[in-house]
């Protein structure tokens, strides 16, 4: 029976598609939602608008100056068109419906429409389907591929954005604090935009209509109100819409690309005293509902004065990671973030410091640019991580934490240091699909791996990993240079689904998080959320065929067995599981020119480096051991 309930919606969306042809795309659109569960479907949203008299308007203008030392373009514009009501982008729109953009490849500029390039944008659609850089295990290109955030488990919270997008969590003793994937994103409906990854799939103007602009593009933008909102359709993530964050709207600063980022750099506990507007998330948790703040960061590398140079020099993201309007450039290395806008687009130091960056003391300045070709800047110059960062986490064994009054994963190890929470890996920018950085030794010699497996699950101890190394990885990993970069040590214990194994790993069961925050209980959590109607939905027929067979294939699983529903719900052949082989996450910030690795750090017999796993053959060793200014 379930079988023909699943066949008869993948006829449906075969007879759907050919409606399409015939009668345009939001046709097609609305039947992709119609076929989504009723809580994952975008819906009209009545957003609160605040109207000011002429008076009032003036009053915040003021106060705008007062409070930011300068006066904002868009308190002009908005006093000459007698705009006193922002009604979201239907307000932005009114000026803004084409841009300008400069054309990363033929860098010449164009004209496009605003919000076809916004919806295009990974900050919109939490996934990007070219990934020229990432391998599955397989050793097939993971390319033209829908991937992401929204499809990829998050080891924060350890759950995915398609489930736990909004949460409301009331403690013990009655208060209620919001969680979800939600908050990081400037869509404002219900769900995350599912419908996005169907092909030909039209954003519908109810989604365009909830989108937050001003999250990126106001200075004034209270964070306090990003907090979940529970109405008439569900749960729902909140926006500051007021004519007060309108009215202060600029281009994108450092600080409003850390609302969202700075909790992956720097974790959601540290604050920079030096300048907390680099933590505006964390200093405003919301007023009411406050933010689940997350202890742990997963690459502990603040960007703030006191930890990164560029920061502390005024240096926008944008300086560095190049936009086409909405499309940000990640550059072309990266190993675990895998929705890129501008995979083509090269990133990197070179570009403001060129090949031969130190100049300061004339006697080492050649033997230290010698080092460029075959050391990334970031090995030297970012020498430790910040304490509060996660390198093992256990969400198997919560603890409770009495504020704010919940459960939460045990962070067993935070470690900072070179050759502990940092370790060395040769890199030519490719990545396997689970984090791994694909490269090889220029020496040549054959005798470095970059995927040593530390945690084998019992059903693949008999596993020819070597075997499989040689024939399958070494390859790919030779097909480009490699640099030697310094990378962040992360691994997590969370709930797998063992009837979706193999030998590098399986799907992760995600944490309803009202469960396991009030009840520290993961199993139960784990059981909970996959009674959701996506997890559901993920498990059934269309799934399957669309992306989850395929989605498999890269882990080296011979396909998604779609059966094991029922025993995961249950709780059967599920348990809690280390990835088999550490991640290694690309870290480029916290950028420190004072106390950059030196020469003895590395060239040493007690240095950083081990000489041996990097490849080195003992004649090698011999010599880079000893140090040579010595």
């Amino acid at each position: 029976m379930k079988f023909r309930k699943s066949a008869f919606r993948f006829l449906a969306l075969i007879l759907s598609s050919l409606l399409f042809l015939i009668s345009g795309c939001s046709i097609w659109s609305n039947m992709i939602n119609r076929m989504m569960p009723a809580d994952s479907r975008p819906y009209k949203i009545q957003f609160s608008v605040e109207t000011l008299t002429p008076a009032q308007f003036e009053q915040v203008a003021s106060d705008l100056k007062n409070d930011f030392g300068r006066d904002f373009g868009h308190i002009r514009k908005f006093r000459e068109q007698g705009i006193r009501a922002y009604e979201g982008p239907k307000t932005c729109l009114t000026c803004h419906k084409e841009i300008s953009v400069k054309d990363h490849v033929t860098e010449k500029e164009k004209t496009v429409k605003l919000m076809d390039n916004l919806l295009s944008s990974s900050h919109y659609t939490f996934f990007t389907t070219r990934h020229p850089n990432v391998y599955g295990f397989n050793g097939k290109l993971a390319d033209n591929f829908p991937m992401g955030k929204i499809d990829r488990p998050c080891p924060k919270p350890g759950s995915f954005a398609m489930t736990a997008w909004a949460e409301l969590v009331v403690t013990e003793k009655g208060d209620t604090l919001s969680e979800g994937c939600g908050q990081c994103h400037i869509g404002g409906q219900y769900q995350a935009p599912l419908g996005s990854m169907m092909p030909g799939y039209e954003v519908l103007d109810n989604e365009q209509q909830a989108i937050d602009c001003l999250i990126c593009h106001s200075n004034a933008y209270d964070m306090n109100k990003k907090v979940v909102v529970n109405d008439a359709s569900g749960n729902r993530w909140g926006q500051d819409r007021s004519m007060r964050a309108a009215m202060a709207v600029t281009k994108t600063t450092s600080q409003m690309c850390l609302r969202c980022h700075q909790h992956n750099f720097g974790g959601d506990i540290y604050i920079d005293t030096a300048d907390p507007s680099f933590m505006q998330s964390m200093n405003n948790t919301g007023n009411k509902r406050p933010r689940v703040l997350h202890p742990g960061s997963k690459r502990g590398t603040p960007f703030s004065p006191t930890w990164d140079v560029h920061a502390a020099a005024g240096v926008n993201c944008t300086d560095c990671h190049i936009t086409e309007g909405h499309l940000i450039a990640k550059g072309t290395h990266t190993t675990t973030m895998m929705a890129n806008d501008l995979p083509d687009v090269e990133i990197n130091c070179e570009k403001c410091h060129t090949n031969e960056p130190h100049s300061a003391n004339k006697e080492l300045a050649d033997y230290l640019n010698s080092h460029v070709e075959k050391i990334a800047c970031q090995t030297c110059h970012i020498p430790s991580l910040h304490p509060d960062n996660a390198t093992m986490r256990d969400f198997a064994h919560p603890k409770f934490e009495e504020h704010p009054g919940i459960y939460v994963y045990d962070d067993m190890k935070k470690e900072t240091a070179p050759g502990k929470g940092i370790g060395y890996m040769w890199w030519n920018g490719d990545a396997t699909f689970l984090g791994n950085p694909i490269g090889d030794n220029p020496n040549g010699e054959g005798l470095y791996r970059f995927y040593n497996p530390t945690h084998v699950w019992p059903e693949f101890k008999d596993f020819d990993y070597a075997g499989w190394y040689e024939n399958v990885m070494r390859p790919i990993a030779r097909k480009k240079s490699s640099k030697l970069y310094m990378m962040k040590y992360f691994n997590g214990r969370q709930h797998i689904d063992l009837q979706n194994i193999g030998p590098f790993g399986g799907m992760f069961v995600p944490y309803n998080l009202p469960t396991y925050y009030t009840t520290g209980n993961p199993d139960e959590a784990a059981k909970k959320e996959m009674e959701k109607s996506m997890m559901k939905m993920m498990y059934g027929f269309m799934f399957d065929k669309y992306l989850m067979d395929k989605f498999m294939t890269f882990m080296d699983v011979d396909g998604w067995n779609t059966k094991a529903y029922d025993d995961v719900v249950s709780g059967k052949h599920v348990e809690p599981r280390w990835l088999p082989a550490d991640a290694m996450l690309e870290i480029s910030h916290s950028i420190r020119k004072d106390g950059a690795l030196t020469c003895g750090n590395c060239h040493s017999p007690s240095g950083v480096l081990d000489w041996k796993a990097l490849g080195y053959t003992d004649d090698e060793i011999d010599i880079l051991t000893q140090n040579p200014l010595e």
